[in-house]
């Protein structure tokens, strides 16, 4: 048997995560050929198809692209460079967003079964879950962003769903959005959408959700985040900017109807390639709008045989901030409730005077009993604050402190889900701040790993990655380097 690299170029731990797939999957014995490429001996046909980071296996004097290396073509036009947008993936725009080949290649190192469980309690717009229906395991996952819970759910049904059925829905959408009246009721939401959006283009985003809410609800769901990843487009919020920022125009070019035509059907189109590759008889999970520290309402089939997550950092992106205008259209959130939802996000930036006050308190009393080395460090930087650092770095070092205080609970509410000694991978993010005129280095998977062992779990792997570029507005304060984080769960107490 040979593997194929294939076209485009891979990072270092990508590679060695490729080995390690190997490892995981066929436990053969490795040695390169007259080319430079992997030759696997004794290694099973079936087990090489799933590897993530190789384009095709040789096997018999027969060449197969491998099942991934099926799914990034069924996506993209070119083949020089690594598709993350291939199935669901790309159904609605989300910052932050977990990259689906790391996602998979996780799932076999850790050796999750056919058919297991797998857990994902920051799992976002559902990365980690499609990717685990994609690879036969029950992906469940948890997230506090209602938005993201929406766009989850559609994603995993769509992958039930007939390439066929949602095209004819999608012509029936576009004819009643001709007859379609756009209802005229004036309420909170209405004001809300008015201030953002010019009125001749409010019209045209109204008549269509009312052409999309006459189908199926399932169906609906499917075209209403389509729809949803149009909107800052057409909007008076800058589509460039993470935060609310007015334009003095939305510069429309087309009808809100055509921009929503035309990626509909491309996201149909990389659906039907999908299902072509891995089919419709899959077992998608679900997700919870569940605070991860509880997790009192998550149904699983069973525990968990692993859990994998991209959890946000300490002063995270403004996930609510940025997504306002989808939340309220798609009467997810009220916008009076905006604000609180924002706040009680894990690593939310957000913080009311009172909480501040009560934090600094926190900090000098260790009120959450952090392991010594956050509780210091914490402290240090709140010792560190001069007259001269304006209010939102005065907030840093009690937005930190809350910061550990949710991951310390979310560990120990992830471990009464997983299975004893099951693998908890995380791929971290390292931050920085600059208090009092000092750089401090935030070593977020230093300290997750600390928190983890406080929680009871055991650090098994520390391994550094290099980040994706990141380009853009905010391109600068992108994350630079990850960092995987495995731990194992605690064994019952006897």
């Amino acid at each position: 048997m040979r593997l194929d690299w294939g076209p485009y170029k891979h990072f270092p731990y990508e590679r060695e995560f490729a080995l390690r797939e190997i490892a995981a999957l066929l436990g053969a014995n490795i040695s390169l050929d007259a080319d430079g490429e992997l030759q696997p001996t004794g290694a099973n046909l079936s087990e090489a198809m799933k590897l993530t980071y190789f384009a095709s296996v040789q096997s018999d004097g027969l060449r197969s692209d491998t099942f991934q290396r099926q799914l990034e073509k069924s996506a993209a036009s070119t083949q020089r460079r690594q598709s993350t947008r291939y199935s669901v993936h790309g159904l609605h725009e989300y910052r932050g967003k977990f990259n689906p080949q790391v996602c998979r290649a996780l799932i076999n190192i850790l050796g999750v079964p056919q058919n297991g469980v797998l857990f994902d309690p920051f799992c976002g717009s559902g990365t980690t879950l499609v990717e685990a229906a994609h690879s036969g395991v029950v992906g469940i996952g948890t997230d506090l962003n209602p938005l993201a819970v929406f766009i989850a759910n559609t994603k995993l049904n769509a992958l039930i769903t007939s390439a066929d059925e949602l095209s004819s829905a999608l012509e029936r959408i576009l004819d009643r959005e001709e007859r379609a009246v756009a209802i005229d009721t004036i309420d909170a939401r209405r004001t809300y959408l008015e201030a953002w959006f010019e009125p001749v283009i409010l019209g045209q985003i109204e008549r269509l959700d009312a052409a999309i809410r006459a189908e199926d609800e399932r169906v609906a769901a499917f075209f209403l985040v389509i729809a949803s990843d149009q909107l800052r487009k057409f909007s008076l919020q800058d589509p460039a900017d993470l935060r609310i920022r007015r334009r003095a125009s939305a510069n429309a070019t087309m009808p809100f109807v055509d921009a929503f035509a035309a990626s509909a059907r491309d996201a149909i189109r990389k659906l039907a390639s999908a299902q072509a590759v891995v089919g419709t008889d899959l077992k998608p999970g679900r997700a919870y709008l569940q605070d991860n520290r509880m997790l009192t309402d998550v149904d699983m089939p069973e525990k968990a045989d692993a859990a994998i997550t991209s959890p946000p950092y300490a002063t995270a992106l403004p996930y609510i901030d940025t997504q306002r205008l989808s939340l309220v259209w798609l009467r997810l959130i009220e916008p009076n409730k905006i604000a609180k939802i924002e706040a009680d996000l894990t690593g939310s930036r957000e913080m009311g005077t009172k909480a501040k006050r009560a934090g600094v308190q926190a900090i000098e009393t260790n009120e959450a009993q952090l392991p010594e080395a956050q509780a210091k460090f914490c402290a240090e930087l709140q010792g560190a604050l001069t007259d001269q650092d304006g209010f939102r770095r005065q907030a840093v070092p009690v937005l930190l402190y809350r910061y550990f205080d949710q991951m310390a609970q979310t560990f120990k509410a992830v471990s009464r889900k997983l299975k004893p000694n099951s693998p908890f991978a995380l791929i971290v993010g390292h931050n920085h701040t600059l208090l009092g005129g000092r750089r401090f280095e935030i070593d977020t998977p230093r300290h997750l790993a600390s928190l983890a062992e406080g929680a009871g779990w055991s650090v098994s792997e520390v391994t550094e990655l290099q980040a994706y570029p990141r380009y853009g507005l905010h391109a600068s304060n992108a994350v630079k380097a990850e960092t995987l984080l495995v731990a194992r769960a605690p064994s019952p107490v006897r």
